[in-house]
């Protein structure tokens, strides 16, 4: 069988488990491409958290800026959406305490946050994706892309329910 593969998003912080509270560590992060799950990845992920001990666990807050490809509801093109989010949650230890569907540092002191860029960055995916504001959408004769040009299709003002007494004009 396969190993899962370690997260790209796997920090340890075990070292501010035995902190004073309070006390805090700020991390970089800074990543061209990275996957955080079977259907997520984001290009760039860049931005900073800071880590703080508390008396449940470890909170982790801070801003990251990315991108999430994206296909247009108009004309089906991938593109790149940009997205930003916060992240403030607390990680909590030991794992027992924490209520059900909180998010736990594991018994190694490794915090995985894959799961809640993850989350977050779904979040901010739009109802309504659009590859530009004035997105032309496809053609409804032939499919062609019109932001790509003219498909050259005539366009057919007449209202089908018509069309019979057309053929008497003919």
């Amino acid at each position: 069988m396969g190993q899962k593969a370690l997260s790209r998003l796997r920090f340890n912080f075990g070292f501010l488990l035995e902190a004073t509270l309070g006390e805090s560590r700020v991390t970089e992060l800074d990543y061209p491409t990275i996957r955080v799950s079977e259907d997520v990845t984001l290009t760039p992920l860049q931005g900073q958290i800071e880590a703080t001990r508390t008396s449940e666990g470890i909170y982790i807050a801070g801003v990251l800026h990315s991108a999430i490809e994206l296909e247009c509801v108009r004309c089906l093109t991938p593109f790149l959406h940009p997205i930003t989010f916060e992240i403030g949650d607390l990680f909590y230890y030991p794992p027992h305490t924490a209520p059900p569907g909180e998010f736990v540092i594991a018994e190694t002191g490794f915090v995985d946050l894959a799961p809640l860029v993850r989350e977050l960055s779904l979040l901010e995916i739009p109802m309504h994706a659009l590859c530009k504001e004035d997105c032309l959408g496809l053609c409804q004769e032939c499919g062609q892309n019109l932001n790509e040009g003219d498909c050259g299709c005539e366009e057919d003002n007449s209202d089908p329910r018509f069309a019979i007494l057309g053929k008497l004009l003919d």
